[in-house]
């Protein structure tokens, strides 16, 4: 089973992944965390990642966010929560192969 490729983001000047547009944006935004994670050679690095992954999350429970994506943002937030379980899973491999005990990432918000 091959990882298929991460979408391009589009960075700009203030935002480290580009903004988020929709639900697509935060697949991709998490896709492109993991694969930092598959990177990642220590746990204060995975763990700095994970919570880039939980705060798109939160992110998503924002006024301003409600506001702007009023339409979509429940989906939104699911998408995330989703995607926040798929990253932590990711974490929790790449610690394994790392050969760092110690605690996990729960895989589920609330």
């Amino acid at each position: 089973m091959g990882r298929t490729k991460c979408p391009v983001l589009h960075k700009e000047k203030h935002h480290i992944y580009g903004a988020v547009r929709g639900v697509s944006d935060i697949r991709a935004i998490n896709c492109y965390i993991r694969e930092q994670i598959r990177k990642a050679r220590s746990r204060s690095r995975i763990t700095e990642l994970v919570r880039r992954s939980l705060y798109l999350y939160t992110l998503t429970h924002a006024p301003a966010w409600k506001k702007a994506f009023a339409g979509k943002i429940r989906r939104m937030r699911e998408v995330a929560k989703e995607e926040y379980a798929r990253t932590a899973r990711t974490a929790n491999k790449q610690l394994d192969k790392l050969g760092l005990g110690g605690r996990r990432y729960d895989e589920k918000i609330g």
